[in-house]
């Protein structure tokens, strides 16, 4: 299987790649204003995301939004090659770039501890390369939104933010994957369906 990701990745990301930067901010847009309309985010005070990087769904317009709305937002920063933490974000000047070029929260951001905080009310933004109508999600093959989640004392609802062309008929998942509740595309809302 881990041999089907790997050719699967590369061919997503050639994919995702092929995209303009005109035609990412335009279809990022799009997705975020769907999110930003619904009811899950309005009643959502929590809002964890990710800072995109590349070709990812683009994700910039929509922290704007969430610091604006008053929500807490927050973004993720990886400590080890096993370990990633999120952090409250109150300004994104509070942003510095890590060894790989992706902005991540600094020192005068507040780690949230997943310990002592019962979750409600909380939506999280995931990036991927691929997505299917199941919920299953492929990363990039780090394990750290998996590891993450798992963790998670309480309730959140799992978004994955894909463009139409990175969505798919099925992704290959373990049971250890976890899998969205919801994805968003420029065109269209998908809710999990579950096999039963």
């Amino acid at each position: 299987m881990e041999t089907n990701k790997k050719i699967l990745r590369r061919t997503m990301r050639e994919l995702r790649n092929q995209l303009s930067d005109e035609d990412v901010l335009k279809k990022s847009q799009k997705i975020f204003e769907q999110i930003v309309k619904s009811s899950i985010y309005q009643n959502s005070q929590y809002i964890f995301s990710y800072m995109s990087f590349r070709n990812e769904v683009d994700t910039a317009w929509f922290h704007h939004k969430v610091l604006e709305d008053g929500k807490v937002l927050l973004l993720p920063k990886v400590l080890t090659k096993e370990r990633m933490e999120f952090y409250k974000i109150k300004n994104l000047s509070y942003l510095n770039k890590s060894a790989m070029g992706i902005l991540e929260p600094n020192d005068l951001c507040e780690l949230y501890q997943t310990e002592k905080n019962y979750i409600k009310d909380a939506l999280m933004i995931l990036p991927g390369l691929a997505f299917d109508l199941y919920g299953g999600r492929l990363g990039y093959g780090g394990g750290y939104y998996d590891r993450y989640i798992e963790k998670l004392n309480g309730d959140i609802i799992l978004c994955g933010a894909a463009f139409e062309c990175q969505c798919m008929e099925h992704v290959p998942c373990q049971m250890h994957d976890v899998r969205m509740n919801i994805i968003v595309t420029e065109d269209k809302w998908i809710e999990r369906v579950d096999v039963e």
